[in-house]
């Protein structure tokens, strides 16, 4: 596979974990054709599935994405829909959101993918609103007691181990024992912790055991999901080594969604690898 002339090449290390992107990194293209369009340095893709442009998975689909992972020599992970509300305080949405992820799930395997990443978000948490502090706080308790009660009913359907739950709008960490406790994996958002203000590489020391997959961005002004840079709020080079201190192999996907970032991240991530000493 022949990458975009404006795409660099990049001479990477063998890093022991397995590098990947998204199948958004041709946003307004399908999940078959940003796969035959990877950029060579990536031999794991992320399938983003929601509705409506990838879901249902059809049958025609699952046998391309097969054929082309076989060829290519390829791993897949797999994202739910980001459109489920399984910590909602509405029973209406909560329910089925549980069926959605059941029948995503149902589907995605037959493309045996290593993981899935799953959000029960909305879990905003408290402070960030006008309401009063006590509103916040009874929200907030609840949504994460629906999220306990909507993981439990998740499994008669999946297997908690291949699911990794990401921290979105919260680090989880009143969910954490939970999580553990059932059986479920998690799923760092380096990026969507420094824009929360928590430290990530702290997160993944105390929780290398259960996490299963990275999402590398950077967070550029107010944004994330934008391209790694070398003096940022990311440590990247301390993050490397806590990896490297851990033996951490799984997927390290960049959450990226334009060639440019992703050529500019894969540059400053191989230049930090290089620096971070164990």
């Amino acid at each position: 596979m022949v990458p975009p002339p404006y795409f660099l090449e990049v001479i990477l290390h063998n890093y022991p974990f397995q590098l990947g992107c998204t199948s958004l990194t041709h946003p307004n293209l399908g999940l078959v054709e940003n796969v035959r369009r990877r950029p060579v340095e990536f031999d794991l893709i992320e399938l983003t599935l929601e509705y409506p442009r990838n879901l249902p998975l059809e049958d025609d689909d699952i046998d391309e994405l097969n054929r082309l992972k076989d060829k290519e020599g390829l791993d897949y992970s797999v994202h739910l829909p980001l459109s489920v509300r399984l910590a909602s305080t509405n029973p209406r949405l909560r329910q089925p959101s549980i069926e959605v992820v059941a029948e995503t799930y149902e589907r995605a395997e037959r493309l045996n993918p290593l993981t899935y990443t799953l959000h029960v978000s909305p879990i905003y948490p408290p402070g960030g609103s006008p309401l009063t502090r006590l509103f916040e706080l009874d929200q907030y308790a609840n949504r994460i007691e629906y999220a306990k009660d909507s993981l439990l009913k998740l499994k008669d359907h999946v297997d908690p181990g291949k699911i990794a739950v990401e921290n979105l709008f919260t680090e989880l960490r009143d969910l954490q024992g939970f999580l553990n406790h059932e059986g479920y994996r998690r799923c760092l958002d380096v990026g969507h912790m420094i824009k929360g203000g928590k430290d990530p590489l702290l997160h993944f020391y105390r929780n290398a055991d259960v996490i299963e997959n990275v999402h590398l961005h950077g967070v550029v002004g107010d944004r994330d999901h934008q391209q790694l840079e070398p003096d940022s709020d990311l440590d990247l080079v301390g993050l490397f080594e806590v990896i490297k201190e851990v033996g951490y192999e799984g997927p390290i996907v960049l959450e990226q969604f334009t060639l440019d970032h992703l050529d500019r991240s894969l540059s400053v991530i191989e230049d930090a690898w290089g620096k971070a000493v164990v």
